[in-house]
């Protein structure tokens, strides 16, 4: 029952820790600015950065790396007909994963839900969907390499039951070996007592023609 709660107790932690977050708050992305803070509880910052690459990509604009991501009039359809600037950056979580910081300049303001509630509400979902992605897709990651792993070692427990069956035959060759070896003694023997016989035989015949040969006289 005691491993059952713990169990039951570590689920829960491992299932709080795997959540995708977003809130909307200031961010320090070359200066303060409001925006967005995106949690992400798996991957480093280079896998995050990739991911993040990915994501803005399909926001059409012009991207451009540095200390931070700058991305030059974007566009999105939930966002309406005008175009939009991107600053964004990645940061490590010390207890693992990354934070995303991200700020988009609407042209004079920076998008808020206070003053654009809609198109926030729109860029909300985008991030939480944009997380839960980037997370799963570390995980098919670590999976891949696990599985990997997992190959090795099934091919390793292959090697070994191919060899544990190789020396076990060679056992068994070794056990008829031993066995035609001590049929060919036995039969050696046979022969050793027959040779005897022959000999011991051979021997009154050499008796007898010596006292042949005495006999003449």
């Amino acid at each position: 029952m005691k491993k059952i709660i713990t169990l039951f107790f570590a689920l829960m932690a491992f299932g709080a820790f795997s959540q995708v977050s977003v809130k909307e708050q200031k961010v320090n992305i070359d200066g303060s600015k409001d925006g967005f803070y995106v949690s992400i509880p798996y991957g480093t910052v280079k896998q995050i950065e990739k991911e993040l690459k990915d994501e803005l990509k399909d926001w059409k604009g012009k991207y451009k790396g540095g200390a931070f991501v700058f991305v030059d009039d974007c566009k999105l359809k939930e966002m309406g007909k005008n175009t939009f600037d991107v600053y964004a950056k990645v940061d490590e979580n010390a207890d693992g994963g990354a934070f995303v910081s991200i700020a988009i300049d609407l042209g004079g303001a920076f998008l808020n839900s206070s003053e654009h509630g809609a198109q926030a509400k729109a860029i909300d979902a985008r991030l939480q969907k944009f997380g839960i992605k980037a997370a799963k897709n570390v995980v098919d990651e670590e999976i891949k390499e696990e599985e990997k792993i997992l190959n090795e070692r099934q091919k390793e427990l292959e090697d070994l039951e191919k060899a544990e069956e190789k020396m076990k035959k060679a056992i068994e060759d070794y056990k008829k070996k031993v066995e035609e070896t001590e049929s060919a003694i036995e039969a050696g023997k046979k022969s050793q007592e027959d040779k005897k016989g022959e000999i011991s035989e051979q021997e009154e015949k050499v008796k007898a023609v010596v006292k042949k040969k005495e006999a003449v006289k």
